[in-house]
């Protein structure tokens, strides 16, 4: 026994040295977005990120007065110094999530599901048998609410094999054994708390339910429906823009097999215009994935997965991703009717030019 304690602290231990390495070799810089009376173009909004040079491209589409319009930034990668494209392929990390919240949210009005069904429900006896005091439903793993922590605890053990990809090794099984063990709270006890785990398990009980890999499932019921053509998950070698970490060097994609709801879909902004469309003109199943269920903080809720603010007066809902070498942004407000989609593939965090984004299309013209 103490020789299994002292392994583990020592892994840990490795691990820490390694994460923090990598923190401090990696760390995004903070980058200074103009104010919104400083910006006549979309380029104004932009070009202090594109001048970073720990950035390397970013595709941006636009949705206004019905209008699309699609603008593309900086280069792929140091060996291809060429502009993206609505067409380049990013991975877009936690705004999948949005896909399986509304994946969830069509089986619902398809009889399928219900929202207050407990997970015991769809898993084996000999896994989760909790007592419905303590159940966890399927719209608390869409709303991060159901106590289950970000990563699972056992997720380590996999990660240090391939750190550059670290949900690539990580299994259903492995899942199935941290959920043996975990007592979830009491649900007084419960708050809004941003769960990977509660995500992808939700996507694997939808996709058990529909008898489908969770990728056939989304194309099925999102993508094929919508014309995302371009949209995938299991991708071939050289169809992903090149990556990159915070010091600008070259990464792995990331493969999340076990949470592919979670954050797995790669996409570009083409197709992700069709999916931002879709949800500000609120056509179902996606605008069932929106309205507010709990507070996410003191100035944001949370929906099926979205998250909705308002920011300088501007209602939003919105959501945002990171693998290891991508981020990702899209939002949109629908009193205004403008969206955006912002991707790039370094790790330097999107978000404030996605929001000023959307300031800048709700001025008026």
């Amino acid at each position: 026994m103490k020789k299994i304690l002292f392994y583990t602290l020592l892994l840990f231990g490795l691990l820490g040295a390694f994460t923090a390495f990598s923190f401090f070799k990696n760390k995004p810089q903070k980058i200074p977005i103009p104010p919104l009376r400083a910006i006549n173009t979309i380029g104004d909004i932009i070009q202090p990120f594109i001048e970073n040079d720990r950035t390397k491209g970013v595709s941006i589409g636009t949705y206004r007065d019905g209008k699309i319009e699609f603008y593309n930034f900086g280069i792929c990668s140091d060996k291809n110094p060429v502009a993206p494209s609505e067409n380049s392929i990013y991975e877009i990390g936690s705004i999948t999530k949005t896909f399986t919240a509304t994946v969830l949210a069509q089986m619902v009005v398809e009889g399928k599901v219900n929202y207050e069904d407990p997970i015991t429900k769809y898993l084996p006896k000999e896994i989760v048998n909790w007592p419905a005091e303590v159940s966890i439903t399927l719209e608390d793993l869409a709303t991060h609410s159901s106590s289950l922590p970000r990563m699972p605890s056992n997720f380590i053990k996999r990660a240090i094999f391939d750190m550059s990809n670290p949900y690539k090794n990580y299994t259903v099984p492995d899942m199935y054994d941290f959920l043996k063990d975990f007592e979830p709270a009491p649900k007084s006890a419960r708050k809004v708390d941003y769960s990977n785990l509660g995500m992808g398990l939700l996507g694997h009980i939808l996709a058990n339910v529909d008898g489908l890999s969770y990728e056939a499932m989304v194309r099925k019921r999102i993508f094929q429906p919508l014309g995302m053509d371009d949209s995938l998950i299991e991708i071939a070698t050289g169809q992903l823009i090149q990556g990159h970490d915070g010091s600008g060097s070259p990464t792995s994609q990331w493969d999340l097999p076990t949470f592919a709801g979670a954050g797995a879909i790669r996409s570009n902004t083409t197709d992700m215009m069709k999916y931002l469309i879709a949800n500000i003109n609120g056509e179902v199943p996606y605008g069932l994935t929106h309205a507010p269920k709990k507070n996410y903080s003191s100035s944001r809720k949370i929906g099926l997965a979205w998250i909705s603010q308002t920011n300088n007066g501007l209602d939003i809902t919105w959501h945002n991703g990171g693998t290891g070498g991508f981020r990702t942004f899209t939002g949109f407000s629908k009193d205004k009717k403008v969206g955006v989609i912002v991707m790039a593939n370094s790790i330097q965090s999107v978000d404030a030019v996605g929001i000023r984004l959307l300031q800048f299309l709700a001025k008026p013209q």
